[in-house]
């Protein structure tokens, strides 16, 4: 009867000590198990963000070569003076081949719609729809060439939406050019902070550092003497109001040039594929371009 009951009990902490051994194997299988699953779903969460960085870069990248090509076309596409399309267009044609092998090698495939030339608004973008209000260039200190030219009139607003190009600095309004359509001719109302300094009109083209009116007429606009001591801002308002054609230059007040010209605006369709997306974007690019800075 001993025996029988020691035997009993042997085979009882047999099983115990089995279902702790079988319990600790289930415990770790089930962290194992948790953290290969979490290392799977951060390597996938790294491949899919490296992935979308990725296509950032390769759209961004495109942007940038395809600006870059519009401006160099229509560089070259006025070499002799005069604007050739048959140039411009055979040189983006030739970009356009180019981009296609460039990025096949990166895994993509590369499209570009172009599009013609269309007379710009005075938007940040140049489109119609572009931002009314914006900042062409900061922290100036000369502006050696200042023109803006209207050649439709009728697209240009009323004295209740005039364009506005304003020079600006940390104290407020230093000087501003108002124009608009006033039967059938540019009234230009120029101001300072305080009054009306002078009113003129023109047919199409307004030379402000120059001091002329259609090429001819000499009219005094009183630029540098209110802007004289220079860190000052170019501003545009209303910009959407007016449809034409403007160049800025000048000295920066760290001493770096600066050019803003805006004469023409295109906007090319860039779509991209690859395995695992489509991109298109539309790129507003000014003509003939600018270096800011």
């Amino acid at each position: 009867m001993i025996t029988l009951i020691q035997t009993k009990k042997i085979n009882s902490d047999d099983k115990a000590q089995l279902l702790l051994i079988a319990g600790f194997a289930v415990g770790v299988g089930i962290v194992v198990l948790t953290i290969m699953l979490n290392n799977v779903i951060y390597a996938s969460n790294i491949a899919s963000e490296a992935s979308i960085d990725t296509s950032r870069y390769e759209i961004a990248n495109a942007a940038q070569i395809t600006t870059e090509a519009y401006e160099d076309a229509y560089r070259y596409a006025t070499l002799n003076g005069s604007f050739n399309n048959t140039d411009f267009e055979n040189y983006i044609g030739s970009y356009s081949e180019m981009a296609e092998k460039n990025f096949a090698m990166s895994g993509f495939t590369y499209n570009i719609e172009n599009n013609t030339l269309n007379e710009a608004y005075f938007t940040r973008n140049g489109l119609a729809g572009g931002r009314d209000d914006w900042t062409v260039i900061k922290n100036i200190n000369t502006t050696s060439g200042f023109a803006v030219e209207i050649p439709d009139v009728s697209r240009l607003g009323n004295s209740t939406n005039s364009l506005t190009i304003a020079i600006t600095n940390r104290s407020g309004l230093l000087w501003s050019l108002d124009l608009y359509n006033s039967s059938g001719n540019i009234n230009i109302t120029v101001s300072d902070q305080s009054s009306v300094i002078g009113t003129y009109t023109a047919s199409s083209h307004i030379n402000i550092t120059g001091d002329r009116i259609d090429f001819s007429t000499p009219e005094n606009f009183y630029f540098n003497s209110h802007t004289d001591g220079g860190d000052y801002s170019i501003n545009i308002l209303n910009g959407s109001n007016a449809v034409g054609y403007c160049s800025f230059s000048g000295t920066q007040t760290s001493g770096d040039p600066y050019v803003f010209a805006r004469y023409w605006i295109v906007n090319p369709s860039v779509e991209m594929t690859s395995g695992e997306m489509r991109i298109v974007r539309n790129t507003p690019i000014s003509l003939p371009g600018r270096n800011i800075g």
